[in-house]
């Protein structure tokens, strides 16, 4: 698939599709794509699969709960004249947002930030990637003591692998 200069998708999706969003960082892909009823994604370094989100559907666990953020908006933009991907959804009560950039420290990486507004105590809240031969599950390490509230956590995801950013995150490898 052709891309602008930015990485994002430039081909036209068939009438009823969503086309492929893409972001690049250095040799680092990222493409969402459109599958079901949420955009799910996959992260390639110099064209070798190195992450796949794992969505909620494929572990047949409770939908309020996914096994990562569900993402039914996606909007590239340019931030300080710099591409980014932002995106919001939806499950149960919970609202979630992301956003994605190539991080700013980092040659080849990818910096992705998560907030979930939670109207109830999660039984799981978590960014969770097929990687390698297993899993990689990324969640906030402070629970939300007070509700209505918000969690966040960040993560990078690069030639070093997935790797949590700042205090707030505590990933979690099965």
């Amino acid at each position: 698939m052709d891309s602008d200069p930015d990485g994002r998708s430039a081909a036209a999706a068939p009438r009823g599709e969503r086309p492929e969003v893409l972001l690049a960082a250095g040799k680092t892909r990222l493409a969402f794509a459109w599958i079901g009823d949420r955009w799910e994604h996959r992260v390639t370094i110099d064209g070798r699969l190195v992450a796949r989100s794992v969505e909620s559907a494929a572990c047949g666990e409770d939908p309020r709960w996914p096994a990562s953020p569900v993402l039914v908006e996606l909007s590239p933009l340019m931030v300080g004249g710099r591409p980014a991907i932002l995106a919001v959804g939806l499950a149960g009560r919970s609202h979630f947002s992301a956003s994605v950039v190539p991080a700013p420290d980092l040659s080849d990486t990818l910096l992705f930030e998560i907030a979930c507004r939670l109207q109830e105590v999660p039984l799981r809240l978590v960014s969770t990637y097929a990687a390698g031969d297993g899993f990689v599950r990324v969640a906030p390490a402070n629970p939300v003591t007070r509700l209505p509230g918000t969690a966040e956590w960040a993560y990078t995801i690069g030639p070093e692998g997935i790797r949590p950013r700042g205090p707030s995150v505590d990933p979690e490898t099965r």
